[in-house]
């Protein structure tokens, strides 16, 4: 019997047999080494917070019946259109007419939901505000608590904005962090 050293059989090989091997090798060795990483993780005590960003959540803004902000954009050439939903309980969704459903994006603290829909409340006043010239692209800013719904939006040249809303638009964009935002 004839007994080969292992570079005598690696050069009688084909070229692409060896390759295949040595894939094959390299993908089962990545394999077990993330495998021994994720068995080596700690698990997460009592008072470790995990993330609470981006995560499914079951009320969306479709089925949310409290009080609900919504601030959007959209338009040009290609029709894009992004909005944000900020419930009074303080989550705060996304969304894109090319997504099928909300993204949950973060959870704002009591405090400064409060602080927003109280800012909304005294300086907008959606409610006896009549405005709705979206133009090709627009802005808006929407109250929403169940069936009952105000919209202000503009964009259409040549009309003046009612004071406040684009201030309110900023600043409530200014809250979201630009990585948090959806592209």
């Amino acid at each position: 019997m004839k007994v080969l050293r292992a570079s005598t059989f690696v050069q009688q090989l084909p070229t692409n047999r060896l390759m295949k091997s040595v894939r094959s090798i390299g993908l089962i060795s990545l394999f077990f080494v993330l495998l021994l990483r994720v068995q080596a993780q700690e698990p997460r005590s009592a008072g470790d917070k995990m993330p609470t960003l981006r995560k499914k959540v079951a009320v969306t803004p479709a089925t949310y019946t409290g009080r609900q902000l919504i601030i959007g954009s959209g338009g040009g050439f290609t029709g894009a259109a992004t909005a944000y939903y900020l419930f009074e309980d303080g989550k705060l969704f996304g969304w894109r007419n090319r997504d099928t459903t909300f993204t949950f994006i973060a959870q704002q603290t009591p405090a400064n939901t409060k602080k927003v829909f109280a800012t909304f409340d005294e300086k907008c006043k959606i409610k006896t505000t009549k405005f709705d010239y979206p133009g090709n692209t627009y802005k808006l800013v929407r109250w929403k608590k169940g069936k009952e719904i105000y919209k202000v939006a503009w964009g259409e040249s040549g009309k003046i904005v009612p004071p406040n809303y684009p201030k309110f638009y900023d600043s409530f964009m200014a809250m979201i962090p630009a990585s948090l935002r959806l592209k």
